[in-house]
């Protein structure tokens, strides 16, 4: 048995929202939402192990942002979003919703480099993102943020490998 408990959990979504708009956001002493936001993804997730976790967040100079967070365990897949201005923040909005991670019907592949013109600088199968569906309306293209880490290029190669295995169960 695991010694894993929720305070574990917290502690790696809270580690997994990483690069500079994320730290943009935990600057900002006005983003009281983001504590309740990464805890209940936290209470969806439950103490199953997380398998990937991808975020994006959209931020400009004015303080308006949108955030999305996406976590996988072995059986369920934790869709979250949250939006708003840091200029206004009891006015974020933020939704945490757990769903089945069964039920996948098709996914897209985009932007792919080409498998005959292959260069050292830029090779196959290159930056390429995926759009994953499933039966119950959900849709989301990963990764969420641009890829700027060999870390982050990882992860996205799992999650990749992981959404082709599930395909149709």
């Amino acid at each position: 048995m695991s010694d894993r408990d929720l305070n574990d959990v917290l502690d790696e979504i809270d580690s997994g929202l990483a690069g500079p708009a994320w730290a943009r956001i935990r600057a900002d002493d006005r983003a009281e939402w983001l504590g309740h936001f990464i805890g209940g993804i936290a209470l969806a997730v439950g103490l199953r192990p997380i398998e990937h976790l991808d975020s994006g967040v959209r931020l400009d100079d004015g303080g308006v942002f949108s955030a999305k967070v996406v976590v996988f365990t072995d059986s369920t897949i934790v869709f979250a979003d949250a939006s708003g201005a840091s200029t206004a923040p009891y006015d974020v909005t933020t939704l945490v919703v757990a769903r089945p991670r069964a039920g996948l019907t098709q996914l897209t592949i985009s932007d792919a480099n080409s498998a005959y013109r292959r260069d050292v600088l830029d090779p196959w199968p290159g930056d390429f993102t995926v759009t994953a569906e499933w039966s119950y309306g959900a849709r989301v293209t990963f990764p969420l943020s641009p890829i700027e880490t060999d870390e982050h290029r990882l992860r996205f190669n799992r999650l990749y490998a992981a959404l082709i295995d599930s395909l149709g169960e």
